[in-house]
């Protein structure tokens, strides 16, 4: 009876100090692993310098103030101008179909850092939001929200009206641009500029494409 109690005893002991040790190396894999992220996260670039603003498009730093959001949004929209005043020349003064005003409009890649207006993106992303995206997005949208009174719906508003019909308009010269159709995209073109300008114009900024702003 002694030896059997002896036996339990022992294996009793045994038990624990195996559970002990499982634990142990358990916590010290999550003291290592937790140890192993922060040296990470110290070595990765750091992300909230440049947030993405949820509608299909960046914005840096974001401001706190309308006033200051909508300074934001303008400024933007007028670096996507220019490039899509760049896109009009190659297309229709050098009869390009591919190039690089191509991609300066339409490239759906992320730049590795902002640009001087805070653009993360190509100016189609910047100014409309994605192509597939099914609510909009991009500068031109988050500037035609800024017209809503508090708690109100974007919906009916003038602006945002423009607003989809700029991205439909924008939306057929890319369509034609990945077709090579060269005729199809000089008139696509000339239709985005007309939705472009009557856009610019509901919304308070000048609305001639050849205006210095956009040059």
């Amino acid at each position: 009876f002694e030896m059997m109690f002896l036996h339990i005893f022992l294996l009793s002991l045994i038990t624990s100090s195996w559970s002990y040790n499982i634990h142990y190396s358990s916590c010290r894999r999550c003291v290592l692993s937790s140890a192993a992220g922060a040296a990470l996260s110290t070595m990765l670039p750091k992300q909230d310098a440049v947030a993405f603003d949820g509608t299909g498009s960046s914005i840096s730093n974001a401001p706190s103030s309308k006033t200051s959001l909508v300074k934001g949004y303008r400024e933007r929209i007028a670096a996507d101008v220019r490039d899509f005043n760049a896109l009009g020349k190659a297309i229709v003064e050098k009869d390009e179909i591919d190039g690089n005003a191509w991609l300066d409009m339409f490239i759906s890649y992320p730049r590795r850092e902002a640009d001087a207006v805070g653009r993360t993106y190509a100016a189609q992303i910047d100014l409309i939001g994605p192509l597939d995206s099914k609510t909009g997005g991009g500068a031109a949208y988050l500037l035609a929200s800024t017209f809503a009174k508090p708690n109100k719906p974007t919906e009916n508003l003038p602006q945002m009206k423009k607003y989809k019909e700029l991205f439909k308009a924008i939306e057929s010269v890319d369509a034609a641009g990945r077709k090579k159709d060269l005729a199809k995209a000089k008139k696509e073109f000339t239709k985005a500029s007309v939705m472009l300008s009557d856009f610019l114009q509901e919304t308070g900024m000048p609305a001639s494409l050849s205006d210095p702003l956009y040059q």
